[in-house]
């Protein structure tokens, strides 16, 4: 400062410590713990530093005990180690929090390692390969026994008459070096409110010899508390590399890439189950289903998720021993289902919303959320043969349309009409040399627009010929052709108010071909009737915000009609070129990339 000659830091050294006094230009002061080299704006400080008099940096070093050295250089390497002890203070402080934190743990389970090995490690049958034996001796890595299996054959699977246990057979001279990982979560009680999620991995590699070489380790802990509010509340520890006390660090494990598999992060694993349900007694989770969960699968599962589902679901448990696993499963690992269950009811029936009778059908098919909510649908309409055509729509993978058809004629008929026409059907092919019904579900779907079709026409829906035509496909085109639409004004404007809130959020263009928007009612008109499809239709649909219609094309030629794409709730349920033709592998391309930019987007999540 100009005019000022006092000084702006001045520097308390100590052996052991040291804190600076910084003077500010309006005359307040701070006291700073940086150190020497960190007070000045260039790097290192000490550079433009000098002492007053040779006698001052004597000083300095007479001090320190210290003669080698120069006096800023000795003053700057003091702080340094000043500051590493600092550090290390700090370090060991977190470090003992962390050891405290674990104090509440007992030790893994003694047979864990024997856990692992019979019952999730993979096993094999090492066997020397001579041509023309029919039965092979060989070692099972399982049990460690000299058995003897029929036909054995490189990579295939066998049983091993020892131990029972499937085992992939392995001729000794194609093996090579074998490397198996699997992980393994063993829970234990710390507390009447609390449980550690303990994450352990296992390592087996196979060289030369038959015994593997193991390693297993507890790579993280996760201790799982139930909160007031509901839910849980997890704190999650990691095993790493140094530490001054232990080296669990708290936090997650970072990753390089989140979006892919990383098997060191990866917590979820199999479930050692030998321990419960005596870890549980006497927690919120003492009658957690985990072990009739976990056997059913035998898979590798996320413990943290499951233990919350239970505690925010009150009918979590009773899923899952009337023999409901699937949709356990849903609660635990899904954010969507496409119905609810009523979990203030006691009876199995009432909890799934569907009849009495249907629980035991239920129960064999162990339906998702999906499967159970269309069949919710069927009680609520009584349908009498809603099980056969669950089955029927189950086995032919049609999972939408039904309800509107089954407005108009009864589940049997419907499943016999549909067979019956999809046995000539299905052999029909386009000028490409495509399908045109590829599935049932696009013959299903082309029935109920025929059905709907009609309906507006006001043909008599009780006419066995007009439910029911000879060859599905020439009715459905016939009754598209005759269909001329004139809309009204008010549908012309619900038409405008549709588009303007999803104009310019849909619009895509790759490879040649780019998304239109219909501007008035008479453009999708004209569409249907120049690809000779029933687009035409479907204008009021769009009237009422039921479904988009977009025309995809080609921007060589973008006045020219090439195919039609129809939209619902952000799903693409059709796209059709000329007489409802299937689109192509470049088409297709299109279309996947249009779903996975444009309407997996965040931006449509408003508009759809």
């Amino acid at each position: 400062m100009e005019g000022d000659f006092r000084s702006k830091f001045t520097v308390f050294q100590g052996r052991d410590d040291f804190v600076t006094l910084a003077r500010k230009e309006d005359g307040t002061a701070a006291w700073r713990v940086s150190a020497f080299d960190d007070l000045g704006e260039s790097w290192p400080f000490r550079r433009e530093c000098a002492f007053f008099s040779p006698k001052d940096e004597e000083r300095i070093q007479e001090f320190f005990r210290e003669k080698e050295k120069k006096g800023l250089y000795l003053l700057a390497r003091v702080q340094s180690g000043i500051q590493q002890q600092r550090r290390m203070e700090r370090q060991r402080r977190k470090e003992q929090e962390i050891l405290d934190r674990m104090e509440a743990l007992p030790p893994l389970p003694q047979d864990i390692g024997e856990w692992l090995h019979y019952n999730v490690m993979p096993a094999y049958f090492f066997y020397d390969y001579k041509k023309g034996r029919q039965m092979v001796s060989g070692t099972c890595s399982s049990c460690g026994k000299e058995v003897e299996i029929a036909g054995a054959r490189h990579n295939r699977q066998a049983a091993c008459p020892g131990c029972g246990r499937e085992v992939t057979m392995k001729a000794r001279g194609r093996r090579g070096c074998l490397h198996d990982r699997k992980t393994c979560q063993v829970l234990q009680k710390t507390g009447p409110d609390e449980l550690a999620i303990r994450i352990v991995k296992c390592y087996y590699t196979y060289k030369t010899d038959d015994i593997p070489k193991k390693m297993i380790c507890e790579n993280a802990r996760l201790f799982v508390k139930k909160q007031d509010a509901g839910g849980i509340r997890c704190e999650t520890y990691y095993k790493s590399y140094g530490g001054l006390l232990t080296s669990w660090r708290h936090g997650v494990r970072l990753v390089f890439y989140y979006w892919q598999n990383n098997f060191e992060a990866d917590r979820c694993g199999h479930v050692y189950c030998g321990n419960l349900p005596g870890e549980l007694e006497g927690t919120p989770w003492q009658y957690c289903p985990v072990k009739a969960y976990y056997g059913h699968y035998l898979e590798e599962m996320e413990m943290e998720s499951f233990l919350s589902a239970y505690l925010v679901h009150p009918k979590f448990e009773h899923l899952i021993k009337t023999g409901f696993f699937n949709l356990a499963m849903g609660l635990v690992y899904s954010r969507y289902q496409s119905c609810e269950l009523d979990e203030t009811q006691d009876r199995t029936h009432r909890l799934l919303g569907v009849m009495a009778e249907d629980v035991p059908f239920l129960r064999h098919l162990d339906p998702d959320f999906a499967v159970l909510g269309t069949f919710r649908e069927y009680c609520r309409l009584n349908l009498k043969d809603r099980q056969k055509l669950l089955l029927w729509q189950m086995g032919n993978k049609v999972e939408r349309d039904v309800l509107k058809i089954l407005a108009h004629i009864t589940p049997h008929r419907l499943m016999r009409y549909m067979d019956s026409q999809y046995s000539f059907l299905s052999l029909r092919q386009t000028k490409y040399g495509t399908a045109r019904y590829s599935s049932m579900q696009a013959l299903v779907s082309e029935y109920r627009d025929y059905l709907d079709m009609c309906v507006k026409q006001k043909y008599d829906m009780r006419n066995s010929f007009v439910l029911y035509p000879k060859d599905l496909q020439k009715s459905h085109d016939k009754v598209a052709r005759r269909i001329k639409m004139k809309a009204d004004a008010k549908m012309r404007r619900d038409f405008k108010a549709a588009y303007n809130s999803i104009m310019q959020r849909m619009d895509f263009e790759m490879d040649g071909m780019k998304i239109l928007y219909p501007a008035t009612p008479d453009e999708i008109i004209s569409e249907g009737n120049t690809l000779h499809h029933c687009v035409g239709g479907y204008v009021d649909r769009v009237a009422r915000k039921e479904c988009v219609i977009l025309f995809l094309r080609q921007c060589a030629d973008e006045s020219k009609s090439f195919y039609t794409i129809e939209v619902r709730e952000r799903e693409v349920v059709q796209v059709r070129g000329m007489k409802n033709d299937p689109p192509t592998p470049k088409v297709k391309k299109f279309m996947e990339q249009w779903k996975k930019r444009v309407l997996a987007a965040p931006a449509m999540q408003q508009a759809a």
